[in-house]
């Protein structure tokens, strides 16, 4: 089974357009970190999220003060302002040659550029269609409401699932 690591913007994202929790029924393991947990403020978020933590669907990595050490000398290293939290899922994604999963583009060129395999929230939305647990054209309905709240997410890419998905 894969495992892939989430950034939090993909768990924003997921929450707002509700398919975090059916995202947990993939047949992939879902982790992230402790940092990330500690980035997501909104109540309802963080209720969510704990839910699914509590409930075994998303595990969450606690590091250790020399993982810690090893996280920060990551981020004194680049010079691209990515955050200690973005350096944390690239690290616990490389350490174990897990998928990383961000819609960050400085983070996502990093991590690439350090071997690291990543993605972003597409893999899940594809990954939900094609394993039948959101239908084609409610899919189109969350990428269309993807677009209106996040200005980053690629919109020629989402315009062309969406059309796909309403043809079918």
């Amino acid at each position: 089974m894969d495992i892939v690591v989430s950034d939090t913007n993909i768990f924003i994202d997921l929450i707002a357009v509700g398919l975090l929790e059916r995202s947990c029924e993939l047949p992939i393991r879902i982790h992230t970190v402790d940092y990330v947990i500690n980035e997501i403020t909104d109540d309802s978020q963080k209720a969510i999220i704990n839910k699914l933590v509590n409930n075994g669907k998303i595990i969450v990595k606690r590091f250790d003060s020399e993982e810690f050490l090893r996280i920060i000398g990551i981020y004194f290293s680049r010079s691209n302002n990515v955050s200690v939290t973005d350096c944390s899922v690239w690290y616990y994604a490389k350490r174990n040659s897990f998928r990383l999963l961000t819609g960050d583009n400085k983070l996502k060129n990093s991590a690439i550029a350090d071997g690291v395999q990543v993605s972003g929230i597409l893999y899940l939305t594809d990954m939900l269609v094609e394993q039948n647990i959101v239908n084609e054209r409610e899919m189109a309905d969350k990428l269309e409401e993807l677009l209106t709240m996040n200005s980053r997410l690629p919109k020629r890419i989402i315009d062309e699932r969406i059309a796909k998905y309403r043809e079918e």
